[in-house]
């Protein structure tokens, strides 16, 4: 039998494939929320769920939020205009949600003040390797806790407790240009790939799920593409 593989690469082990996610979303998002714990249990049914590069980008769905807020969060939308009916059926509906994967939704206290330097903390945070935990940390305070995320010291405490260290937390929160370029590019390039609403999720650069799809769309949505990446064995 003759091999397609040339002789001088018979033996070098295949690489393993890595897929790539670009995940776009907002602190004060609550079904960014319910996005990324599905995301997350969604990995770790997959065989491949430890070969995946995530990135979270940032997003602001409320951009002229006041820095900091002095209404909660159903005061802040019943002056918006939000039908206070419908925001309750929400509510129930996302604290359902999270309850499947042990987060607790409590946006009667939720403070809805703006997110910017939350962004710029989880930008600094993805170069430490600590974006994740960084992210879940402010979600669960902003959701969960009811505490102010446009509050500097609690965004410290917050941040330096979920690993980023204490000396970049503080120069971020001193500098209020600091790794703002960086959020500005992943809301630029939003607006390129027509994004208008998050959570959404780039995979490998070339396919777009939008929204906090069920858990198994997005499993058999990684797994597909996923499949794509295999290399043939023996090759590089």
């Amino acid at each position: 039998m003759t091999s397609l593989i040339p002789e001088s690469r018979v033996d070098t082990p295949a690489a393993t494939p890595r897929l790539r996610l670009d995940i776009w979303l907002d602190v004060a998002c609550p079904w960014c929320v319910v996005g990324e714990l599905r995301l997350a249990s969604a990995l770790r049914s997959l065989p491949f769920g430890d070969e995946v590069d995530l990135r979270f980008r940032s997003y602001q769905l409320q951009p002229d939020a006041p820095e900091r807020s002095q209404l909660k969060q159903p005061e802040f939308l019943r002056a918006r205009g939000m039908n206070m009916e419908r925001f309750r059926a929400a509510q129930a509906q996302l604290v359902a949600m999270g309850a499947e994967y042990g987060f607790s939704f409590n946006q009667d206290d939720a403070i809805p003040s703006n997110t910017h330097t939350a962004h710029r903390l989880i930008q600094a945070a993805a170069e430490q390797g600590v974006q994740r935990p960084v992210l879940e940390a402010l979600f669960s305070v902003y959701f969960s806790e009811g505490r102010d995320v446009g509050d500097p010291t609690v965004l410290r405490e917050v941040v330096a407790a979920a690993g980023l260290p204490e000396d970049i937390a503080d120069h971020v929160l001193a500098d209020p240009h600091a790794f703002g370029d960086e959020v500005a590019q992943d809301i630029a390039e939003a607006r390129r790939l027509g994004i208008s609403g998050v959570p959404f999720i780039l995979v490998d650069g070339r396919f777009g799920i939008s929204g906090a799809q069920p858990e198994g769309t997005l499993a058999a949505a990684l797994a597909t593409v996923y499949a794509e990446l295999e290399p043939i064995a023996g090759t590089r």
